[in-house]
This record gives structure tokens, sequence and C-alpha cells, in this order.
């Protein structure tokens, strides 16, 4: 499986332009991190289980949230995965289930076939949206 780094603006119009809040920013995730995503203020380490996913195979994904200083806290999040090039998502839509101290475990994913698949992470705090997306190949 290989991977590849995108951020993408969401609702809040987020400007890629500087990491300085977020640096200094440690996710508590509990071993190596499949990926790392990160916004101005936030940084979202995560990682899959099993490591490698499989075509046809429900997978987890244990996501660590931190906010640097001045960001609001993360109220909730959502997971979801799409195929741009096919148009389509997946075929099941995932739970999270907040485990404390900025900590989630998402269940219930699943990508149905190989190729492109964009893992999209939501962040709400109030009004603002934060929408981080990661590119994950599965063959």
């Amino acid at each position: 499986m290989r991977r590849s780094r995108m951020l993408a603006a969401g609702v809040a119009s987020i400007a890629v332009a500087s990491v300085h809040a977020s640096q200094a920013c440690e996710p508590p995730l509990i071993g190596e991190a499949s990926g790392v995503l990160r916004t101005p203020g936030r940084v979202v380490a995560y990682r899959t289980e099993p490591r490698t996913i499989a075509v046809g195979a429900h997978f987890a994904v244990e996501l660590a949230v931190c906010a640097g200083e001045g960001a609001k806290p993360v109220e909730s999040l959502t997971v979801d995965a799409d195929m741009p090039a096919h148009r389509h998502g997946m075929n099941y839509r995932a739970s999270v289930t907040p485990l404390g101290g900025g900590r989630y475990r998402v269940e219930g994913l699943l990508f149905h076939m190989p190729g492109q698949w964009r893992l999209i992470v939501e962040l709400r705090s109030g009004e603002s949206v934060e929408r981080l997306m990661d590119e994950i190949v599965v063959e």
C-alpha cells in the first residue's frame, strides 16, 4: 500500500500557509502512525488496523487529535472515504467512538475495490469545520 499526503480546505476555508501553531502539538497516538495530517492549528495522527488495508476486508482507524495554542477544542469528528476517480464512496458508514484525551477509534471502514481512496477526516468546533484528507492506494 502506497500513501501520499494531501491537505484540503474545508468549510472553514483553512489556509495552508503555516503550521507554526501545530508544530508544538503532539497527538497522543498509541503505536506507530500510518499518517499525520496538519492544519495551521491542529495535528491529526492516525493508524490503521491492520496496518495494510486489504480489498473487501473491514478495518479500523485510531485517531489522535491535538490543537495548537489558541485553537478551539474539537467537539466532534467524522471519518469517511471515497474514490475520486470513480466518483463514489464506501458502501459502509463508519462509527466513531471517543476514547478520551483527544483519541478516537473508528470502526466499520471497508474499501470494496482496489485503487486510490481518500480517507476524509472532518473536525468540528462550533461553527467551524476542518476537512483533512489522505490518499491511500489499495492493491
